[in-house]
């Protein structure tokens, strides 16, 4: 059955849940589809708390991550005892559309260096108030996944954690098992900065930066990026991207916070 994302009932729900969960609502650059709003709660213990960053919906064709954020948020205690940063709908236009990229034909995740959307320029302008995460999670989908992989961009934390964040999503879809995923060496779903830069040397020398490399170069040094299997049910690629969230949680309460 095919899925058609409508932007503004999903702003409106979000926005429900957020108040309902005292979240502070604040808003990117709005799009013609819908306003950007992105969340914000501090713990009450805020300068011991571990730091997240989480964000969905950058591709339009892509609705599990924006659905599960939704469903996170509806679970009232899910985020107890975190600073959480949320930017849940970054590309409404192409949501709408059920386009990856936005309206101008911008792939939002390859332009944050030298960027030229709006989108984005408006992303990063909030990000640079925002200073520093523990940890960060980009929520993913791959349209023609036959499993559940990550991208494992981790300098501080278990070097185990992306096998144990691959195998809580392996509870709802499969794995991708491939020694090679997207032209680039895995291991169990997992593809790490050792991979990449064999692929692509030194991935910060890309022209053309994904979330997750920006997000490494200014403000963490943990960071997801899960993608779920497009071609599964989308309730089970939801609860998958949930599992990845919490199992991510599960670590930064475990192991001493990276800076």
């Amino acid at each position: 059955m095919s899925y058609s994302f409508n932007p503004s009932d999903y702003v409106h729900k979000l926005e429900e849940a957020a108040r309902a969960g005292d979240w502070t609502i604040r808003y990117l650059s709005p799009s013609s589809a819908s306003t950007r709003p992105w969340l914000q709660r501090l713990a009450p213990s805020a300068s011991t708390a571990p730091s997240l960053y989480l964000s969905a919906g950058i591709h339009g064709d892509e609705y599990s991550g924006p659905l599960a954020i939704l469903e996170m948020l509806a679970q009232r205690d899910f985020f107890t005892g975190f600073n959480v940063t949320i930017f849940p709908i970054l590309n409404p236009d192409g949501l709408v559309r059920g386009i990856r990229e936005n309206p101008d034909g911008i792939d939002l995740n390859r332009d944050y260096r030298n960027s030229k959307s709006a989108e984005i320029i408006s992303h990063i302008e909030t990000l640079k108030t925002l200073g520093r995460f523990n940890a960060a999670m980009m929520l993913h989908e791959d349209y023609e996944g036959i499993g559940a992989y990550l991208y494992e961009l981790n300098d501080a934390l278990s070097p185990n954690l992306g096998n144990e964040i691959i195998t809580a999503m392996g509870q709802h879809v499969p794995i991708d098992l491939r020694p090679e995923i997207e032209e680039v060496l895995a291991v169990g779903g997992v593809i790490q900065r050792k991979d990449l830069i064999l692929k692509f040397g030194s991935i910060e020398d890309r022209p053309d930066w994904p979330e997750a490399i920006y997000l490494s170069m200014n403000h963490t040094r943990v960071s997801y990026t899960t993608e779920t299997p497009k071609p599964f049910p989308l309730e089970h690629r939801v609860q998958a991207q949930i599992a990845a969230v919490s199992t991510l949680m599960k670590a930064l309460r475990k192991q001493p916070l990276p800076s």
